[in-house]
């Protein structure tokens, strides 16, 4: 895939930016598809600030869809991805405010989840400005930091950038048990 999406974006100078942004919110609304694979091609082609750019637009652009197809469809949709019980529990605990903060701090180290936190919130009573700046703040620390040391390790060599990837990964592993484990209890 990653050499499709690389070729893609390479042979089309003009239209690129606007496929990869697109390709990027298909990768929050239809959460199998890992966006660090659409990432890759992204900071090869465009370099690490401008992929930075055209991801985060496309990022935030498919979390605000995510967030209104859970406003549309609401629970038949989403409990096939969240714990309801738990998110209604949440919501019922916190203040407006609280939520904004809340849902803040949820973005900042959760990137593997941060589809379905698109979806979760789409059923919670934020309002859609709310949900886009808290978004957009707790999401562009993390993005930016795997854009810049990605594009770094890029132009360091494979073996780099294949210690960047595992660390990812390992990340990724490790946040994502523990997230699961505090979501059942």
């Amino acid at each position: 895939m990653e050499e499709f999406l690389t070729q893609l974006f390479s042979g089309n100078a003009f239209i690129a930016p606007v496929l990869f942004t697109i390709i990027r919110s298909l990768a929050i609304v239809f959460p199998p598809i890992p966006g660090i694979a659409i990432d890759i091609p992204g900071i090869l082609v465009f370099g690490w600030l401008l992929s930075f750019i055209y991801a985060e637009i496309g990022i935030m652009l498919g979390a605000m869809i995510a967030f209104w197809i859970a406003r549309k469809f609401r629970e038949p949709l989403v409990k096939k991805f969240i714990p309801l019980q738990r998110l209604h529990e949440w919501e019922n605990k916190l203040s407006e405010n609280q939520k904004f903060w809340a849902l803040v701090a949820v973005r900042l180290p959760t990137n593997p989840l941060f589809d379905y936190i698109s979806y979760a919130a789409g059923l919670t009573r934020i309002s859609s400005i709310k949900f886009f700046l808290s978004t957009l703040i707790g999401n562009v620390p993390s993005v930016f930091l795997v854009f810049y040391f990605g594009g770094f390790f890029f132009n360091q060599g494979i073996y780099y950038l294949g210690a960047f990837v595992g660390a990812l990964v390992i990340f990724w592993i490790v946040l994502r048990k523990n997230i699961f484990k505090f979501s059942k209890t």
